[in-house]
């Protein structure tokens, strides 16, 4: 989902699975925010969304974003109108609810999945659709990229100065190229065993084109959301840099 500037500044709140609430430790150190838990959700929320905090925002894998209206009135950013209301929780302090460490990263990465399935390599050539390298590298790329080339690009970041970015054609830059096969994305190079379908391998995984798997050729996968992945331009990818430099 892309970033909607009227909300800049203003109160705003987000509703993410509690098991993807490793992410949230990317953000301990910003002052202002408050957390809550709700079953099987987490819910976020601030007072204002500064420019330099709205791609770590973007980057938590949030299943719904608000404009936060007072008291308790929420608008869905997809919406025009505020139709929902924000649940009555006990919140605190984000760095005081991180009680224990958690890994920072702005993609959270899952454990390597149980199954027999696994990579090999593949004399079949495809074009890669997503290339994983470092901020920096991708920094350097949108200062001298034409504006047409980044409006095929979006990028999503992790706490660790790494960028994946998606699109066609990508961008010539040193890193690991992935091929997009029904929401899983293999390395470029590689196959997978038993040869199943690419339908049984992205139900296996539970991957689609909303949620992307990243399986990474040590075996262990990454999991993605669509709203994670963030349109190409110099200002997001220079904000997102200033926001890990942010990050200790």
């Amino acid at each position: 989902m892309q970033h909607d500037p009227t909300i800049t500044n203003q109160p705003w709140a987000l509703c993410m699975a509690r098991e993807d609430a490793a992410a949230l430790g990317a953000l301990r150190l910003v002052p202002g925010l408050e957390v809550a838990e709700a079953g099987s959700d987490v819910w976020l929320r601030g007072q204002r969304a500064e420019e330099k905090l709205i791609p770590r925002l973007l980057g938590l894998p949030a299943m719904a974003r608000y404009e936060w209206k007072a008291p308790d009135h929420l608008r869905r950013l997809d919406q025009r109108i505020a139709s929902h209301r924000l649940p009555l929780l006990r919140w605190q302090p984000l760095d005081a609810w991180l009680r224990v460490e958690l890994p920072a990263a702005a993609f959270p990465a899952s454990e390597p999945a149980p199954v027999a399935l696994r990579l090999v390599r593949s004399g079949e050539e495809h074009t890669p659709d997503m290339l994983l390298t470092s901020v920096a590298e991708f920094r350097q790329f949108t200062l001298h990229a034409a504006r047409v080339r980044l409006e095929r690009l979006s990028f999503a970041a992790s706490a660790q100065g790494e960028v994946l970015v998606r699109g066609v054609p990508l961008p010539p830059l040193p890193g690991a190229r992935f091929v997009l096969h029904d929401g899983v994305a293999v390395p470029a190079g590689f196959g997978w065993a038993p040869a199943v379908s690419k339908d049984v391998l992205a139900r296996r995984f539970g991957a689609s084109n909303d949620a992307p798997v990243l399986w990474n050729a040590d075996g262990t996968l990454t999991r993605f959301h669509s709203e994670q992945f963030v349109p190409a331009s110099r200002s997001a990818v220079l904000a997102t840099e200033e926001g890990l430099r942010a990050t200790p």
